[in-house]
């Protein structure tokens, strides 16, 4: 019923080839075992790309047609994230429910923000509260267009470090009957949110927009886990240039982007 839209008296009803108007031709139906994807018409009127997993049943029908079994999979929330996540440029992707409760969640090479799961929890705990309200709003917002929007919010400090702010892309999914089903999310960008940077972070920040790793680091450049993680959590607040130089170079950024006190020579 979520997928289709229709009460199941409606559904028994449908024709077949009302549901799925890119397995039929004609009057026949086109459906081989090797279809696992195709296009779902719902109730309210949209589409719905969907997995389909197709099997032949020991059973025919009273006509002596062979009967299928058909499990279907709304794909549309996989689909969008796998698209996102092939750009490269996404940072952390994942999907929320409509009381914005996270279903699943995607660090890219890093692990999440808060360094523990964040699935079942609400979005809204690592947001500022401040904007709790504007958020909400925007993302009705999002919801009433028919294309992904961009939002810009702020988190809660958390790592011991300050606010960070995200750029994110947000795409609501629907189920049949038009309703929200799921918010997809894609953060591309994060930076302070704060004007006084403060280095450790952006050594964190540039380290995730890079999608490298503290050992990855270490190997590639000859600087010790133990040096990388002080700059990290700011006990190092100004390495020495040698040490500032290789980081930047390896993290493709200029000096001053990771210490404003430094410059290249």
């Amino acid at each position: 019923m979520q997928l289709t839209g229709y009460d199941p008296q409606k559904l028994m009803q449908t024709p077949f080839r009302q549901l799925f108007p890119k397995l039929t031709s004609h009057n026949n139906v086109i459906l081989p075992e090797d279809v696992t994807e195709t296009t779902l018409q719902t109730g309210s009127g949209s589409q719905k790309t969907i997995g389909l997993d197709v099997k032949a049943m020991d059973a025919r029908d009273e006509e002596g047609r062979p009967l299928l079994l058909i499990i279907a999979k709304d794909m549309s929330t996989d689909k969008w994230l796998e698209q996102q996540s092939r750009s490269g440029k996404a940072l952390y992707t994942g999907i929320c429910d409509s009381q914005y409760r996270i279903r699943t969640f995607h660090a890219h090479g890093q692990r999440t923000m808060s360094g523990e799961s964040v699935v079942h929890q609400s979005i809204f705990d690592y947001l500022d509260p401040s904007e709790h309200t504007a958020i909400r709003e925007r993302l009705i917002g999002c919801s009433l267009a028919d294309y992904p929007c961009d939002i810009v919010v702020r988190t809660i400090k958390f790592d011991e470090a300050s606010e960070l702010e995200l750029r994110a892309t947000i795409c609501t999914m629907f189920d049949g009957f038009g309703a929200i089903q799921q918010y997809a999310f894609s953060v591309w960008d994060m930076r302070e949110s704060g004007e006084a940077g403060q280095p450790g972070m952006k050594l964190k920040i540039w380290m995730a927009k890079r999608d490298i790793s503290a050992s990855q680091l270490s190997a590639s450049t000859g600087i010790s886990m133990q040096t990388i993680s002080k700059l990290r959590n700011g006990k190092i607040r100004k390495p020495q240039r040698l040490t500032a130089e290789l980081l930047a170079s390896e993290l493709k950024v200029d000096v001053s982007a990771l210490w404003s006190e430094l410059s290249r020579r």
